[in-house]
């Protein structure tokens, strides 16, 4: 057998990244068109993250019983159907259904995505692999936004859809013709176990520390990101396309922040990047209230975060490998748990903001620096520096 493109393993991650932040433009566009409040509007966006924290616990477990390929294809099926609902929406809340199943179905390219990589390639190609995964993972997010953008200023929303549709159309015909089943030695399903593991994890005060800890730094970026367009729009006057191009800005240094990690873990340690990487965005926080107090711009608010989205990268890599090592024999689960964890509470971030008022940038400041408070806060237990021990305390050791 043939092993997979690793193209196509990169395309079926890709897309669950590209649908969540290619609408993420459009949000006051949604709100106008079918007369809702921001807040309801914004389930767009919230329910998305929790189908994508959801099939994080499911995925995995049960292509280990069934297979890779019938889930897979099962799930890019589901993300089709549920874009072509989005596309054809009369209402929000057929719209948020939609939304529904395309997170739903697209975590299985997430999910699946490394694992069949794990099963087919060795230690070197793998590396390779998941590195082309996610470079995927970083560019669909990066790039996506400014294309909602722009079909939602010149052909509408339901551009949007008719785009992913035929993308995920495509991914979906791909994979039936060239994906084979990869998982040679199915594995019963373990419910009861898979309960046992997330309990031993959750009982973990280290765990626990480093998946809140990467579950809030998140969370302060998609809360950033879902208050962001209303603002924009709203407060200032802006297009669209005016966050469909800032936004460029802290995707791009995010993926500064993890080349850095990349040459400094080695010499600094990881436990110290943890540190360094919520500090920088803490201070970014800082800047943006004051900045936002004496004066409300783009600027104001997309500079910070692009200061913030470096330390982020510097950090976000280390607290995961971090959190995987406390268990080794649990990494799978514990993946699977850090992801769930990380997007609920950017699904709860993102509600949150959504029914607080969008008049100013304050509400928006305070839940995004509360995150990245409630990140340090975590961090700093498990990562802090250890205390120098006094001669009297040596002495009466010995």
């Amino acid at each position: 057998m043939r092993p997979p493109s690793l193209a196509l393993l990169a395309a079926v991650t890709a897309i669950a990244f590209c649908a969540l932040h290619i609408v993420v433009p459009v949000l006051p566009i949604l709100a106008v068109s079918f007369g809702e409040s921001a807040a309801h509007t914004q389930l767009v966006l919230t329910l998305y993250l929790a189908g994508i924290a959801a099939g994080q616990l499911v995925y995995g477990p049960v292509s280990d019983r069934f297979g890779r390929r019938p889930v897979l294809i099962a799930g890019l099926t589901m993300f089709f159907v549920g874009t072509v609902l989005c596309g054809l929406a009369w209402s929000l809340a057929a719209l948020v259904v939609g939304r529904v199943l395309e997170a739903l179905g697209a975590c299985a390219g997430v999910v699946l995505g490394r694992a069949i990589i794990r099963d087919v390639y060795e230690r070197d190609a793998a590396a390779r692999g998941i590195a082309l995964v996610m470079m995927a993972m970083t560019l669909a997010p990066a790039v996506s936004p400014a294309i909602g953008a722009y079909l939602g200023e010149w052909m509408g929303w339901r551009a949007i859809f008719v785009l992913l549709g035929g993308a995920g159309a495509i991914v979906l015909a791909v994979t039936v013709a060239r994906l084979g089943e990869t998982n040679r030695a199915p594995v019963p399903l373990d419910l009861i176990g898979m309960a046992r593991s997330c309990f031993v994890l959750l009982r973990s005060p280290q765990f626990l520390c480093f998946a809140l800890c990467s579950a809030c730094t998140s969370a302060s970026w998609f809360t950033f990101c879902a208050s962001a367009p209303y603002l924009l729009a709203h407060v200032m006057g802006e297009p669209p396309s005016t966050y469909g191009l800032m936004i460029l800005m802290p995707m791009a240094t995010y993926m500064l922040g993890n080349a850095l990690a990349a040459s400094f873990a080695p010499v600094l340690g990881s436990l110290r990047m943890v540190l360094l990487g919520v500090a920088v965005s803490l201070v970014s926080g800082g800047l943006m209230a004051g900045w936002s107090i004496v004066a409300v711009s783009p600027w104001a608010l997309f500079l910070p975060m692009t200061l913030s989205s470096i330390g982020n990268g510097l950090s976000q890599p280390s607290t995961m490998a971090a959190g995987l090592s406390i268990h080794p024999n649990m990494a799978g689960t514990a993946s699977g748990l850090i992801g769930f964890l990380q997007m609920t509470t950017a699904a709860f971030g993102s509600f949150v903001v959504g029914v607080l008022p969008h008049e100013t940038a304050v509400p928006m400041v305070a839940v995004v620096g509360a995150f990245m408070a409630l990140a340090m806060l975590f961090a700093w237990p498990v990562v802090r520096p250890p205390r120098r021990r006094t001669v009297a305390a040596v002495g009466s050791a010995n």
